[in-house]
């Protein structure tokens, strides 16, 4: 695994495999909130937070990620478990990507903390590929112009780039020219083309049906649309996420996987292909949040 100086790369990997391999409702957070050290009184942070709730009890597992040079050591193991103890952790996890030495996985039994080796391998016979490539679609203008049910006497209200024109769905809410021009670019038919309109700039005109939709002016009168034409110009660009394969074993457990960071239209995160038992492959998408990687569900895609 290739090194990464603030350690978030293996954070992100590791809360996102936990969640796939926990398949309940518990709570991933990476990096965690900050608890409050018993000793200290001050805030502290986990690499990866994992709540399980349970009525009014909530069990909190830490998990300490180490992607160094060195194998971890009796004096990592006591830290983390110190730092477990003093936070009111009930279960603690290090994951390493070099190893323990053989005093490190003593001392972690004797204090209940778990040793999981996450290994990167050149690959599996059963994977087949080495990277998913997906197509993005860049917009680099786009015009909005009104349908309406009857067209406002005196009024020149078809161009939507018109100063004080608001745009109302259906409940009476706004819908900015961001929200349309999204709405807009998904809606791009996809074709079998797209590896010959990679880099090429092309135009689109789409009607967008919009039923009690309304249109309202600087002067608060409202308008019924009967749909919204946009036009226009965009290009394709071909992306390529590499996927990276590893083992993950510890406690008893030995997993074999796949992952990639993707992202599809404005859902971003990390596509996962694990190992069953029987030989089968599922295949999960785990998003990610606006505000961090608080990975709230696994979406299994496939198996």
């Amino acid at each position: 695994m290739a090194k990464d100086k603030t350690g978030k790369k293996l954070e992100r990997l590791v809360a996102t495999l936990e969640r796939v391999l926990d398949g309940t409702g518990s709570n991933i957070e990476a990096p965690s909130r900050r608890l409050v050290d018993r000793d200290t009184g001050k805030p502290r942070e986990h690499d990866v937070l994992v709540t399980w709730s349970h009525g009014h009890h909530h069990l909190l597992t830490a998990v300490e990620c180490r992607d160094r040079s060195r194998p971890v050591g009796v004096p990592d193991v006591e830290a983390f478990a110190d730092k477990c103890a003093a936070t009111g952790v009930n279960a603690g996890v290090i994951v390493s990507t070099t190893g323990f030495r053989e005093t490190a996985r003593k001392k972690a039994a004797s204090r209940s903390i778990t040793c999981m080796d996450l290994s990167e391998v050149e690959g599996f016979d059963w994977l087949g590929m080495e990277a998913i490539v997906g197509y993005q679609r860049d917009l680099s203008s786009i015009h909005f112009y009104f349908e309406f049910e009857q067209v406002p006497e005196g009024e020149n209200l078809t161009l939507f780039d018109e100063a004080g024109l608001i745009v109302l769905d259906t409940a009476g809410v706004v819908v900015s020219q961001e929200t349309l021009a999204r709405m807009a670019g998904n809606a791009i038919p996809i074709t079998a083309s797209l590896e010959q309109g990679v880099g090429v700039v092309r135009a689109q005109r789409l009607i967008m049906e919009t039923i009690e939709w309304r249109v309202r002016d600087r002067l608060g009168r409202t308008w019924p649309l009967k749909s919204i034409i946009a036009d226009m110009t965009y290009t394709t660009t071909k992306i390529f996420n590499a996927i990276e394969a590893h083992t993950y074993s510890g406690g008893g457990k030995n997993y074999s996987f796949a992952s990639a960071e993707v992202q599809f239209g404005e859902a971003e995160g990390r596509l996962l292909l694990l190992r069953n038992e029987d030989e089968s492959t599922s295949v999960y998408f785990v998003p990610v949040s606006g505000s961090g990687w608080e990975v709230s569900k696994a979406e299994e895609i496939g198996g």
